[in-house]
């Protein structure tokens, strides 16, 4: 978020990040609301270059923490 906040103010405002763990009937549910797509209308390619990589970061470890 640091890195975003050099770029875009704002970015800060989604801090910190939040996973959000859900057991339902079927199983347990693990939602991430991406950082790209919060900053994609601030137009800086700078800090959505930042925001995919943290999205990737947080992807795959949800994923692992998942298998």
């Amino acid at each position: 978020m640091k890195e975003m906040v050099k770029h875009v103010p704002d970015a800060g405002s989604y801090a910190p990040v939040t996973v959000l763990i859900d057991e339902r009937a079927d199983g347990v549910d693990l939602s991430y609301d991406r950082m790209a797509s919060f900053l994609e209308p601030y137009g800086n390619a700078d800090a959505l270059a930042v925001a995919r990589e943290l999205d990737s970061k947080i992807e795959t470890l949800l994923r692992k923490s998942a298998a």
